[in-house]
């Protein structure tokens, strides 16, 4: 018989959001949806948005591709429809969302819902750049946790070893995880890589992300003050916190300030149009668990220049890109500087090297330790 894992997540399909949790799932449910009963409790619209989304039967249970998704409405008692709804064990996809994970982890802890195997993805939420940005409320939720030993009986999912040491560093050494890379949507590996027509003298340059200050968009524009040379950057990702994005859009100079576009959203459907168009993936993030934007970008064969602060690391010895040091200023400026003058045909090995690179990523191990996640 098969085994039925209850997901629970801040949004999932028809969500336009882009975020790695979400695409993480999607990926996910393919993935285990033949071999598990696979049950998704989540929200009945999209962040920020006041209505629900089009199609969905809220609070019931809609039958989507490989898996069933309730979506539960601002009213929905969460206790009562775990305790009525058959499942093996809970799949939680944050450490500090209150209404679909601390909730959860509390009830569980003083006895109010089943009492099943609780797994928890924290999503990068232990990471240094993560915790950069932490609130008093974050803060004070760590050393509440740690004092009742709320998180006593869960079983932590880490996507490295790496995210593994960050969350002992936080929560104590004795936390019991297993390790298992995020899911990244394999199709893309089946697409043909077209070489890119580089013009010399001028870069396209990409950011794609939820603009917060993890993901570190002001500094990619500090960056690109400075540059000496002609290019465009354009913006896409929802803006989730407009204090940081009226900072961004101060840091603009006037300089530069015709060269820097705001495309709005994008739904993850539509990426086929848009990485192809560009020469580079400028994505100066504070740290990722995995980064789905940094996959996609070397499946759609545009070079990457992100932190070493994710797993996509060596991108240099594969020409896929480059792994820069956010203290290295001088030397990301150069980096760019370089690429905006290089012609087509010197340009071409990047193509080549994010095919090399993407490929040589371990397919079959990713699978197996995402199955026996729940094994």
């Amino acid at each position: 018989m098969k085994k039925t894992i209850l997901i629970f997540i801040s949004s999932y399909l028809p969500s336009k959001q882009s975020g790695g949790a979400l695409r993480t799932i999607v990926n996910m449910v393919q993935l285990l949806g033949d071999d598990y009963n696979i049950k998704i409790i989540t929200n009945d619209r999209d962040f920020g948005d006041q209505t629900q989304y089009e199609g969905i039967k809220e609070n019931k249970w809609n039958q989507l591709e490989k898996c069933q998704v309730y979506y539960a409405a601002k009213n929905q008692c969460i206790r009562k429809l775990i305790n009525v709804t058959e499942f093996d064990t809970y799949y939680l996809n944050s450490f500090f969302y209150f209404h679909l994970s601390i909730k959860i982890i509390s009830l569980k802890f003083f006895g109010l819902i089943k009492k099943k195997e609780l797994i928890l993805a924290p999503r990068g939420d232990f990471m240094d750049g993560a915790l950069k940005t932490r609130t008093l409320k974050k803060i004070v939720f760590i050393v509440i946790s740690k004092l009742l030993l709320l998180h006593k009986n869960v079983v932590w999912h880490t996507s490295t070893e790496s995210e593994a040491a960050e969350i002992k560093r936080e929560m104590g050494m004795d936390i019991s995880y297993r390790t298992a890379l995020d899911v990244p949507d394999f199709s893309l590996l089946e697409r043909k890589v077209n070489s890119r027509k580089k013009e010399k003298g001028f870069l396209k340059i990409l950011f794609i992300s939820v603009i917060v200050p993890k993901k570190n968009l002001k500094f990619a524009i500090e960056v690109l003050n400075k540059i000496e040379g002609d290019y465009t950057f354009d913006i896409y990702g929802p803006i989730k916190d407009e204090k940081y994005w009226k900072e961004c859009l101060d840091a603009i100079s006037l300089k530069i300030k015709a060269r820097v576009n705001y495309k709005g959203e994008i739904n993850n459907s539509e990426i086929h149009n848009v990485y192809p168009n560009y020469d580079l993936f400028l994505f100066p993030t504070l740290g990722e668990n995995f980064g789905h934007v940094v996959w996609e970008s070397l499946a759609f064969g545009c070079p990457v220049l992100t932190t070493n602060t994710t797993p996509w690391n060596g991108l240099k010895s594969f020409n896929a890109g480059w792994n820069i040091d956010l203290n290295s200023f001088d030397k990301i400026k150069v980096q760019i500087e370089e690429l905006i003058e290089a012609d087509r045909n010197s340009y071409s090995k990047f193509t080549d090297g994010t095919t090399k690179y993407i490929n040589s990523f371990n397919e079959e191990k990713t699978l197996k330790d995402n199955i026996d996640l729940f094994e």
